[in-house]
């Protein structure tokens, strides 16, 4: 998987699956694939952040 910024909901879907792959392989997280997967999790972090924000609960 080439890891490039998440643009439209397939790339955000096709991302989430090959992440779910990578935890089925239990791969270490100091590997290179590991890093990889770290990477990919940014990626999905900064799109959903994007995409399904959470508003602040009002505190008065």
């Amino acid at each position: 998987m080439d890891l490039q910024i998440i643009e439209t909901e397939k790339d955000y879907q096709d991302l989430l699956t090959w992440v779910d792959l990578q935890f089925d392989l239990n791969i270490a997280p100091e590997s290179r694939e590991g890093k990889k997967l770290h990477s990919a999790l940014l990626l999905v972090k900064k799109y959903e952040d994007q995409q399904y924000a959470i508003p602040s609960p009002n505190t008065i």
